[in-house]
Formats: structure tokens, C-alpha cells, sequence
């Protein structure tokens, strides 16, 4: 006889209503925003952040990283490296003379705040420009705006040409700047690389990037107004065929956005994680779910 205590039913049944009780609720609105990420860069504000020895600094690292007879690799970890980089030592030189007398600056303070720039991506290795005039360059902010508007979007995406009025290999090559300098951060979801904001969480990407195709949210919704609804049912009511509903039920289940169960008569019901997408509206308004349940 088996040593292993048997399972009370009445306390089996219980815990699989309690498995089941985030993918199905009677309401779960409203649903509030904690952060809103549609608003603009506010350049202004992160300019303010900076101290006046690190503008003072900027000022002259604008013209010197202009200067292409010196390679713009450079990390320093202590004073003593500097020399290793010709455009760093210049930049340090240059910081001194114009600096020490007229503001007072130490040598140590001009070093430490030429690597607190270095480390806050106001200056980057392998680029020629500040942060300062990236944040002034109107088509690097059109892009930095519309990945804000577009969290997620990946460089295939057609409305990269219409909106911004670039292709894509300058798409690429922009992106890769705003990267460098800490203000969008790219994630390789599947096989394709998407871009965001950098300061907003990743928790949510992979249901960012899945609710790009307009079809899952028709497909959630489809399931909130029946449960027991066919998949042959969906694909009819959307116009699809019902192999494209099953692959993409197939992912939503890998995300653990629906799951399968019974009901009551043993008949086979999908249910949807309703506190998933709550906690997903939290960082992102579209798809709005809480507009699911009006008028069902």
C-alpha cells in the first residue's frame, strides 16, 4: 500500500477553483495606470538633472569629441588611465585650462565628473555627439517619440516609413545611437528585435510584442463573451481560419493568458487571465481590457 496520504476531493476541487481564480473574475475594472508613458521626452528635465560642472564640461566635450584624429573608444576607471586616451586627455586638458582658473575646478573634480558623464551615457564610446545634442537633434526625437507611441515596434514595422519618412537601415542605424546613449534599450523576442523606452520595465514585453497582432485581443474577447465558444466558432466570426485561432491559442497558453479547463458538465471552456491583464494595463493602455466587459 502506497505510504503517500490520499488527496481529501473536497480539498483537490478547492484548489483548482483557487488555480483558476485569476483567469476568471466577474469584474476587474477598473484598472488603474500606475505610470503614464505616452507622455513626451521631456528633454528639459533631463538636462536639469545635470550638475553645472558636468554642463561646463559638456560645453567643451561637444567640440573636442569632434575632433577625428582621436579614437572615441575610451572607459576610464582612474586618473592614471587617461593617457591611454588621447581624445580623453585632450578633453581632460582642455577641461583644466578652461576650467580650473575661471570656475575653480579641481583636477579630481574635473576627472570624476568626466567619468560620472562617461557612466550616465552623457558621453558614449564610439560616438562623436553628446547627449545633449542627441536631445536636440530633431529626427533622433521623432524616433525616441515614436518608439514611446509605438512600445515594442521592431525596425520591419511599415509605419516606421509613413510616420518618420526614413527607411529601415537608417532606422537601425538611429536606433543604435539612442541605445548607446541609454534612452531606448532593444529586446530580442522569437527571432526579431524590439525596441522601447529604456526607463520602462520589462516585465511586460513579451505580451507587448504578442498584442501587436490586432487578432489576440479579437480572440480574448471572443472568449469573454463565451467560454465554451469553438475555435471553428472564432475563426467564422473573424474570418480566419481556424488553424491560425489554434496557433495563437497555442501561445497564448505559453504565456499563460488563457488556459484550458471544464465546466460543470464537463464541456471544454477557455478562460482568460484577467489579473495578467490587469497587471498588464498597469504599464501599457492598448489593448484596454476593462472596454472587454462593456456592454457583455
Amino acid at each position: 500500500m502506497s505510504l503517500e496520504k490520499r488527496r481529501d476531493p473536497k480539498e483537490k476541487k478547492k484548489n483548482m477553483l483557487l488555480d483558476e481564480s485569476s483567469f476568471r473574475q466577474n469584474d476587474f475594472t477598473p484598472l488603474e495606470l500606475n505610470k503614464d508613458i505616452t507622455e513626451p521626452i521631456k528633454k528639459d528635465e533631463l538636462i536639469d538633472e545635470l550638475s553645472e560642472k558636468e554642463k561646463d564640461i559638456l560645453k567643451i566635450a561637444k567640440e573636442i569629441l569632434k575632433l577625428k584624429r582621436y579614437d572615441t573608444k575610451f572607459e576610464i576607471e582612474s586618473e592614471s588611465q587617461i593617457q591611454k586616451y588621447p581624445i580623453i586627455e585632450k578633453l581632460y586638458a582642455t577641461c583644466i585650462a578652461k576650467l580650473s582658473y575661471n570656475k575653480g575646478y579641481s583636477k579630481e573634480d574635473i576627472f570624476l565628473t568626466i567619468r560620472s558623464l562617461e557612466e550616465k551615457n552623457w558621453i558614449v564610446t564610439k560616438e562623436r555627439r553628446t547627449k545633449l545634442e542627441i536631445l536636440q537633434n530633431e529626427k533622433l526625437i521623432a524616433i525616441l517619440d515614436f518608439i514611446r507611441d509605438n512600445p515594442g515596434v521592431h525596425a520591419r514595422n511599415k509605419n516606421i516609413e509613413e510616420t518618420l519618412n526614413i527607411t529601415r537601415t537608417p532606422f537601425l542605424k538611429h536606433v543604435m545611437t539612442l541605445e548607446h546613449f541609454g534612452l531606448i534599450r532593444s529586446k530580442k523576442i522569437g527571432k526579431t528585435l524590439h525596441y522601447f523606452l529604456k526607463d520602462l520595465p520589462n516585465d511586460f514585453d513579451k505580451y507587448k510584442v504578442v498584442f501587436i497582432n490586432d487578432l489576440i485581443p479579437k480572440i480574448i474577447e471572443e472568449f469573454f463573451k463565451d467560454e465554451t465558444i469553438a475555435i471553428s466558432n472564432i475563426a467564422e466570426s473573424l474570418d480566419v481560419y481556424p488553424g491560425t485561432i489554434q496557433y495563437h491559442i497555442k501561445k497564448m497558453k505559453e504565456l499563460d493568458l488563457i488556459k484550458s479547463s471544464k465546466n460543470n458538465t464537463g464541456k471544454k471552456i477557455h478562460l482568460v487571465n484577467i489579473e495578467l491583464l490587469k497587471k498588464y494595463n498597469n504599464y501599457f493602455k492598448k489593448p484596454n481590457f476593462s472596454d472587454l466587459l462593456k456592454g457583455l
